[in-house]
Protein backbone atom coordinates (compact mmCIF):
# COMPACT_ATOMS: atom_id res chain seq x y z
CA UNK A 1 0.00 0.00 0.00
CA UNK A 2 1.65 3.20 -0.53
CA UNK A 3 0.50 6.25 1.21
CA UNK A 4 3.06 8.37 0.36
CA UNK A 5 0.59 10.90 -0.03
CA UNK A 6 -1.44 10.55 2.68
CA UNK A 7 -2.11 13.93 5.08
CA UNK A 8 -0.43 14.37 9.10
CA UNK A 9 -0.41 16.57 11.14
CA UNK A 10 2.25 19.40 10.96
CA UNK A 11 5.04 18.87 13.27
CA UNK A 12 8.09 21.02 14.15
CA UNK A 13 10.37 18.01 14.53
CA UNK A 14 10.17 14.29 15.04
CA UNK A 15 11.66 12.32 17.93
CA UNK A 16 15.74 12.60 17.65
CA UNK A 17 15.22 8.64 17.67
CA UNK A 18 12.33 6.60 17.37
CA UNK A 19 10.48 3.94 15.69
CA UNK A 20 8.44 3.84 12.57
CA UNK A 21 7.06 2.07 9.41
CA UNK A 22 8.05 2.26 5.94
CA UNK A 23 5.14 3.84 3.94
CA UNK A 24 6.94 4.49 0.55
CA UNK A 25 10.47 3.71 -1.56
CA UNK A 26 11.43 6.09 -4.23
CA UNK A 27 13.58 5.04 -7.23
CA UNK A 28 16.56 7.21 -6.14
CA UNK A 29 16.44 5.08 -2.79
CA UNK A 30 14.91 7.64 -0.12
CA UNK A 31 12.19 6.84 1.88
CA UNK A 32 9.05 7.73 3.71
CA UNK A 33 8.74 6.35 7.19
CA UNK A 34 5.52 6.58 9.36
CA UNK A 35 6.52 8.27 12.86
CA UNK A 36 4.69 10.33 15.33
CA UNK A 37 1.73 10.73 13.42
CA UNK A 38 3.05 12.08 10.21
CA UNK A 39 5.47 11.06 7.34
CA UNK A 40 8.94 11.70 7.31
CA UNK A 41 11.20 11.58 3.89
CA UNK A 42 14.33 9.72 5.01
CA UNK A 43 17.51 8.62 3.69
CA UNK A 44 19.10 5.11 4.65
CA UNK A 45 22.08 5.20 6.64
CA UNK A 46 25.37 4.31 5.19
CA UNK A 47 25.72 1.56 8.15
CA UNK A 48 22.10 -0.13 6.67
CA UNK A 49 23.36 -2.15 4.26
CA UNK A 50 19.67 -4.05 4.64
CA UNK A 51 17.01 -2.52 2.25
CA UNK A 52 14.24 -1.49 3.63
CA UNK A 53 11.27 -2.14 2.25
CA UNK A 54 7.61 -1.12 2.52
CA UNK A 55 5.59 -2.12 5.26
CA UNK A 56 9.43 -2.60 7.24
CA UNK A 57 9.14 -1.44 11.55
CA UNK A 58 12.87 0.62 11.00
CA UNK A 59 14.23 2.81 13.41
CA UNK A 60 14.34 6.53 12.76
CA UNK A 61 17.00 9.50 14.06
CA UNK A 62 17.37 13.00 13.04
CA UNK A 63 19.64 15.20 12.61
CA UNK A 64 20.36 19.06 11.11
CA UNK A 65 21.26 17.54 8.40
CA UNK A 66 17.78 15.78 7.74
CA UNK A 67 16.34 12.13 9.01
CA UNK A 68 17.99 8.73 8.36
CA UNK A 69 17.08 5.07 8.60
CA UNK A 70 19.72 3.32 10.88
CA UNK A 71 18.05 -0.33 10.93
CA UNK A 72 15.37 -2.51 10.39
CA UNK A 73 13.61 -3.77 13.20
CA UNK A 74 11.17 -5.85 11.90
CA UNK A 75 10.71 -7.39 8.56
CA UNK A 76 6.58 -6.69 7.05
CA UNK A 77 7.00 -10.56 6.18
CA UNK A 78 9.86 -13.21 7.16
CA UNK A 79 9.55 -14.76 3.99
CA UNK A 80 10.73 -11.80 1.59
CA UNK A 81 13.49 -11.20 -0.12
CA UNK A 82 16.11 -9.19 2.32
CA UNK A 83 18.37 -7.39 -0.17
CA UNK A 84 22.05 -6.16 0.66
CA UNK A 85 22.81 -2.77 -1.25
CA UNK A 86 25.48 -0.21 -1.02
CA UNK A 87 26.09 2.71 -3.87
CA UNK A 88 30.13 1.89 -3.70
CA UNK A 89 32.56 -1.15 -3.50
CA UNK A 90 31.82 -4.07 -0.81
CA UNK A 91 34.55 -5.61 0.65
CA UNK A 92 34.50 -8.66 3.27
CA UNK A 93 36.93 -9.22 5.22
CA UNK A 94 37.65 -12.05 8.04
CA UNK A 95 40.67 -12.94 9.89
CA UNK A 96 39.58 -16.44 10.35
CA UNK A 97 36.87 -18.66 8.19
CA UNK A 98 33.97 -17.19 6.19
CA UNK A 99 31.15 -19.67 5.19
CA UNK A 100 28.35 -19.20 2.98
CA UNK A 101 25.36 -21.80 3.52
CA UNK A 102 22.16 -22.38 1.62
CA UNK A 103 20.03 -24.11 -0.05
CA UNK A 104 20.54 -22.55 -3.48
CA UNK A 105 23.53 -20.61 -4.72
CA UNK A 106 23.49 -18.24 -7.67
CA UNK A 107 26.28 -15.18 -8.41
CA UNK A 108 25.57 -12.72 -11.30
CA UNK A 109 28.76 -10.76 -12.59
CA UNK A 110 29.77 -8.98 -15.94
CA UNK A 111 33.30 -9.78 -15.17
CA UNK A 112 34.87 -12.07 -12.00
CA UNK A 113 38.58 -12.79 -10.92
CA UNK A 114 39.11 -15.41 -8.27
CA UNK A 115 42.67 -15.93 -6.71
CA UNK A 116 42.50 -19.26 -4.09
CA UNK A 117 46.08 -20.80 -3.15
CA UNK A 118 44.49 -24.33 -2.83
CA UNK A 119 40.68 -25.43 -3.93
CA UNK A 120 38.84 -28.52 -3.25
CA UNK A 121 35.46 -29.49 -4.77
CA UNK A 122 32.97 -31.84 -3.91
CA UNK A 123 29.85 -32.83 -5.38
CA UNK A 124 27.47 -34.93 -7.21
CA UNK A 125 27.73 -33.09 -10.55
CA UNK A 126 29.65 -30.09 -12.33
CA UNK A 127 28.01 -28.74 -15.55
CA UNK A 128 29.54 -25.86 -17.84
CA UNK A 129 28.80 -24.31 -21.15
CA UNK A 130 31.27 -22.03 -22.14
CA UNK A 131 32.64 -20.47 -25.74
CA UNK A 132 36.01 -20.58 -24.79
CA UNK A 133 38.18 -22.35 -21.50
CA UNK A 134 42.01 -21.67 -21.55
CA UNK A 135 43.89 -23.65 -18.86
CA UNK A 136 47.35 -23.27 -18.20
CA UNK A 137 49.38 -25.35 -15.63
CA UNK A 138 52.54 -27.34 -15.59
CA UNK A 139 50.90 -30.46 -14.93
CA UNK A 140 47.35 -32.33 -14.98
CA UNK A 141 46.17 -35.18 -13.51
CA UNK A 142 42.86 -36.96 -13.75
CA UNK A 143 41.26 -39.91 -13.31
CA UNK A 144 37.90 -41.21 -14.49
CA UNK A 145 35.83 -44.17 -14.99
CA UNK A 146 34.51 -43.50 -18.44
CA UNK A 147 35.77 -40.73 -20.65
CA UNK A 148 33.45 -39.69 -23.46
CA UNK A 149 34.51 -36.91 -26.12
CA UNK A 150 33.02 -35.37 -29.18
CA UNK A 151 34.35 -33.15 -31.39
CA UNK A 152 34.41 -32.09 -34.77
CA UNK A 153 38.54 -31.52 -34.93
CA UNK A 154 40.73 -32.27 -32.60
CA UNK A 155 44.57 -30.75 -32.50
CA UNK A 156 47.16 -32.24 -29.99
CA UNK A 157 50.76 -31.71 -30.17
CA UNK A 158 53.23 -33.17 -28.06
CA UNK A 159 57.08 -32.06 -28.23
CA UNK A 160 58.81 -34.82 -26.21
CA UNK A 161 56.91 -38.31 -25.32
CA UNK A 162 53.73 -39.72 -25.05
CA UNK A 163 52.69 -43.11 -23.56
CA UNK A 164 49.61 -45.19 -24.16
CA UNK A 165 48.80 -48.07 -22.22
CA UNK A 166 45.86 -49.87 -22.63
CA UNK A 167 43.64 -53.50 -22.47
CA UNK A 168 42.59 -52.94 -25.78
CA UNK A 169 42.91 -50.79 -28.79
CA UNK A 170 40.49 -50.14 -31.13
CA UNK A 171 41.25 -47.04 -34.42
CA UNK A 172 38.66 -46.89 -36.84
CA UNK A 173 38.98 -44.24 -39.45
CA UNK A 174 35.99 -43.14 -42.08
CA UNK A 175 38.38 -42.56 -44.97
CA UNK A 176 42.08 -42.00 -44.09
CA UNK A 177 44.33 -43.29 -41.99
CA UNK A 178 48.13 -42.13 -41.49
CA UNK A 179 50.82 -43.16 -39.35
CA UNK A 180 54.31 -41.71 -40.78
CA UNK A 181 57.77 -41.73 -38.49
CA UNK A 182 61.76 -42.08 -39.33
CA UNK A 183 61.51 -45.60 -37.86
CA UNK A 184 58.64 -47.48 -37.29
CA UNK A 185 58.54 -50.46 -35.25
CA UNK A 186 55.40 -52.68 -35.74
CA UNK A 187 55.24 -56.13 -33.36
CA UNK A 188 53.03 -58.69 -32.17
CA UNK A 189 53.36 -61.31 -29.76
CA UNK A 190 51.05 -64.12 -31.53
CA UNK A 191 50.01 -63.15 -34.63
CA UNK A 192 50.05 -59.88 -37.23
CA UNK A 193 47.49 -59.34 -39.87
CA UNK A 194 47.32 -57.04 -42.40
CA UNK A 195 44.00 -57.14 -45.06
CA UNK A 196 43.13 -54.78 -47.30
CA UNK A 197 41.87 -55.02 -51.19
CA UNK A 198 45.77 -54.04 -52.49
CA UNK A 199 48.60 -53.61 -50.25
CA UNK A 200 51.54 -51.39 -51.24
CA UNK A 201 54.96 -51.43 -49.72
CA UNK A 202 58.16 -50.15 -50.96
Amino acid sequence: MNTANQTYPDTLSPPQQSAGRVTHHFPDGTLTVECAERGWHCRRAASCLLVPAVGDAVLLVTVEQGAWVLAILERRSPQQIAELSTGSHLRIVSQGELSLSSKNLRITAEEADCHIQALQYSGESLSAWVNLTSLVGKRCESVWQTITQISNNVFRKTSQTEHLRVGQLDIKAESYLRMHAQNTVITAKAIAKVDAGQIHMG
